[in-house]
């Protein structure tokens, strides 16, 4: 079912497809949308759910017009986005593709006999591709078939925009809004909302006609993909990473350490943790580091902050048995640190302030411990190194469900090439990297400032400027 909430003029310049919390927080938290308004742009934003505290706000805005839409998935188009990848790409090539037929084949926990089979099957088809081509060619072009829907039309020629911008678009939201879009000779955008969209995602279920990307990267990944023209592609940064450089420049880190219990004036070791399905042992090696702080193998002055990702609390890929282990390191010297998520559809939606303080604790640690997520390349952003736990603590798990699958994922490897991260394969090397970063902060500061360009452009603050820049352009070429 789509709602609007109230009238809006005969044409809208351009409609937001937002499906995921975390481009709530991109383009909402950010001041992106508000600049927009400021030149005097319309917009309509189509999400899941428009009561989320980031969207119910902007209702009031004579300018703003919000749309709840869900693209609720049934068992076929389940099955749909689960198969694309056999048909559509070379899965066996590209480590974050073949890890989920793994999962899907060694791991499958489904009680449903056909998702149980069907990652077999799919893989023989798979493998038939390499022999017969014209499956895949025949599969790609019947996909539309599955992202037709009239509910997406009728919404699309009811807002009638000058330019759709999809942030996700492997959401089964965002690809039929996209594909209404195409349908309807709309212009269309896809503003990139993290690093591993091109490579670790799988193809999109469509394209589109201009591109915002981080950095030169994530451009040279759409050429190589997608043989995206250069002229369609805007390279500006990362808009929500432009509060770490706010909050650089004036820090309050202090006080939340005395929220949570610490030494405001002391150092502090920060770990950004990762869901249990990505890092079965980052448990064990949080509670080894809290023993460690204890027995003051880091000096009897270092802290210990630990932050949960919002995977570890909500959503299909929580575990939820740890938090009773993460409330029980609290001391004077270990404190934990919990996201704050708004109760909404739009899965992983921040709180406003939760990126303040999220931005405060890296500015203010000596370094940032995370197994491979984004949290790495934010520790860049304000000049803190950052390690990669990738081992299991003192598990001996097999390659397919360990942490140090996750340094092969393409994304990765390619940041840890350039000297963004460093891996960790033991208790023993994270002691002895963690102390070195105590001895000298600015060990690998130039291939870590190297690493943080290529990958972000800049760390000027400037970066939402730039996104509404080109939003502009892209609204001046085609009108």
């Amino acid at each position: 079912m789509t709602k609007n909430t109230k009238d809006i003029s005969p044409q809208t310049d351009i409609c937001y497809v937002i499906a995921h919390g975390f481009a709530a927080r991109m383009l909402l938290q950010t001041g992106l949308i508000q600049q927009l308004l400021e030149q005097g742009k319309t917009i309509a934003i189509i999400a899941p759910d428009i009561s989320d505290n980031n969207l119910v706000a902007l209702n009031s805005h004579p300018k703003i017009t919000l749309y709840e839409s869900s693209a609720d998935t049934n068992i076929w188009s389940d099955n749909y986005l689960f198969k694309r990848k056999y048909f559509l790409e070379d899965i066996k090539s590209n480590p974050a593709l073949w890890e989920k037929h793994i999962q899907a084949t060694r791991y499958n926990t489904s009680k449903h006999p056909w998702r149980l089979i069907r990652p077999f099957f799919y893989g023989g088809i798979y493998r038939l591709n390499k022999i017969f081509p014209s499956i895949r060619e025949r599969f790609a072009a019947r996909e539309s078939e599955n992202l037709r829907s009239q509910e997406m039309t009728d919404l699309i020629e009811k807002i009638n925009p000058k330019l759709v911008v999809s942030t996700y678009p492997v959401a089964f939201l965002e690809a039929k809004v996209l594909y209404a879009a195409k349908q309807k000779s709309i212009p269309t955008c896809i503003h990139l909302l993290s690093w591993d969209n091109i490579t670790s995602k799988g193809k999109f279920p469509v394209s589109a006609d201009y591109y915002i990307v981080w950095g030169q990267i994530m451009r040279d990944e759409l050429q190589e993909y997608y043989r995206t023209p250069d002229e369609r592609i805007y390279t500006c940064g990362v808009p929500h990473f432009d509060n770490h450089i706010k909050v650089k420049n004036a820090p309050k880190y202090g006080e939340l350490l005395l929220e949570l219990g610490l030494k405001p004036d002391l150092p502090y070791i920060f770990v950004a943790m990762s869901s249990p399905y990505f890092a079965p042992g980052e448990i064990d090696i949080v509670e080894w580091l809290a023993k460690a702080i204890k027995e003051n193998i880091f000096g009897d002055k270092m802290q210990l902050i630990v932050r949960p990702h919002p995977q570890n609390v909500s959503g299909f890929l929580a575990d939820t048995s740890w938090l009773p282990r993460l409330k029980k390191l609290k001391n004077t010297r270990v404190s934990v640190d919990f996201p704050q998520l708004n109760k909404s559809k739009l899965r992983w939606s921040m709180q406003q302030q939760d990126m303040d303080k999220l931005s405060n604790l890296l500015v203010g640690c000596t370094v940032c411990l995370n197994s491979g997520s984004t949290v790495s390349i934010d520790a860049l952003m304000v000049g803190k190194p950052s390690v990669l736990t990738s081992f299991d603590g003192d598990k001996k798990l097999s390659y397919w469900k360990s942490a140090r699958r996750l340094i092969d994922y393409t994304h990765l490897r390619k940041f840890i090439d350039i000297g963004g991260a460093t891996p960790i394969f033991s208790y023993e090397e994270l002691g002895e990297k963690i102390k070195s970063y105590q001895q000298n902060p600015s060990l690998d500061a130039e291939k870590r400032s190297i690493a943080l360009q290529a990958q972000c452009f800049s760390d000027d603050g400037k970066s939402t400027e730039r996104v509404v820049e080109a939003v502009l352009e892209i609204l001046k070429t085609i009108t």
